[in-house]
């Protein structure tokens, strides 16, 4: 199923909430941000009880999205739960609380839910908190909680659950990702077929895995299905890179950028290769685009500074610097702050500054 087509779906269903929802939380899956807040802002409109769960989407619209801010996500959420008093909501918001106590009262509370679907979120909140024992454990006792015929009814959560076991492994080396994870996704892409985050799961648990084959095996099966997916586009590109196949990355995420044009991420790849196979100069050109297709996107800014300085053209470096830096995010500020060429670059414009005072 194509982008076009869901929003076909949306417009041929205008006043149907459910499918709405439905649409718009696909939409969000695939990175279609502005797209996918406006069908579920009609969805609430019509029907602001009755889905919870399309006030999280809606948030996660926010928090993903460059333009807006995880103010707007965060009223999204209140709002829901003002709406709606969903403990399926207050499992999305633990989160996202910054308040301590606040945040364990949600905990307690929540955590002698019976629900295992709620108990999923739950433990996929907690990783956001950074519990990630805490969430280990509640995640496996909603796994348990399904007993021996799981399989013969799949519950949408259980996508939660093996996107967080995947989150887990880098803190928990001892999941087995292709015995537990795995074999589940398959009966989730078996069941709903053209819900997209399944079949993305999974190309990201073979990146974690680090099994460069079994990624490209499964962008192929993913784009035969989602065949405007530049997200798995990139993904499939990194791994043909990884097994030394550059021109033949380079012919996937040259589609990634035709799809979407601000991919600031294919074009960075792109330029990796570019470079390293000698293209230097088309390298540059791709680069240097990225502030004009995506101008929102600070630290997509800020990364063609840090390109522009390491191939010598300070005065470049610096204008992007200065137009990027103060918009970033904090958690992204905190993410520069030790990197050497912004280090460079923040030291090459206090000496532009002085000597413009001494002049």
């Amino acid at each position: 199923m194509t982008i076009q087509d869901l929003l076909h779906t949306a417009e041929s269903h205008w006043d149907d909430a459910e499918t709405l929802f439905h649409v718009g939380t696909e939409l969000e899956s695939r990175t279609r941000l502005p797209e996918a807040r406006r069908i579920l802002e009609r969805a609430l409109g019509l029907a602001p009880k009755d889905i919870p769960e399309a006030y999280a989407i809606l948030a996660f619209t926010h928090f993903r999205d460059n333009a807006s801010t995880a103010e707007k996500g965060e009223m999204a959420l209140i709002q829901g739960l003002e709406a709606t008093d969903s403990d399926l909501l207050k499992a999305w918001y633990v989160a996202f609380i910054d308040d301590p106590p606040a945040r364990d009262y949600f905990i307690e509370y929540l955590g002698n839910h019976a629900d295992p679907r709620l108990r999923i979120i739950l433990g996929y909140a907690l990783l956001w908190q950074g519990m990630h024992e805490e969430s280990y454990q509640v995640l496996s006792e909603a796994r348990a909680a399904f007993g021996p015929t799981l399989q013969d009814n799949l519950p949408k959560e259980l996508s939660v659950y093996c996107s967080s076991l995947v989150w887990l492994k880098g803190a928990k080396p001892t999941i087995n990702i292709k015995e537990t994870v795995i074999p589940l996704l398959h009966a989730l892409q078996k069941q709903f077929p053209d819900i997209y985050v399944n079949y993305a799961t999974e190309i990201t648990a073979m990146q974690v895995e680090k099994d460069w084959n079994a990624v490209i095996d499964v962008c192929t099966k993913t784009l035969e299905r989602f065949p405007d997916e530049e997200t798995t586009m990139l993904a499939m590109a990194i791994a043909l890179d990884k097994v030394s196949k550059p021109h033949h990355a380079l012919h996937y995420l040259g589609r990634a950028i035709g799809i979407k044009p601000s991919f600031a991420r294919a074009r960075m790849v792109s330029a990796r290769i570019l470079e390293s196979i000698g293209e230097l100069a088309l390298a540059t050109e791709l680069m240097y685009q990225i502030p004009e297709v995506h101008p929102h996107y600070a630290v997509g800014i800020l990364q063609t500074a840090i390109w522009a300085y390491e191939h010598g053209d300070t005065a470049i470096a610096l204008e992007l610097y200065r137009r990027a830096y103060a918009d970033l995010k904090p958690f992204e500020k905190s993410q520069f702050e030790s990197h050497p060429i912004v280090k460079q670059i923040a030291e090459e414009q206090k000496s532009t500054i002085l000597l413009n005072v001494l002049q």
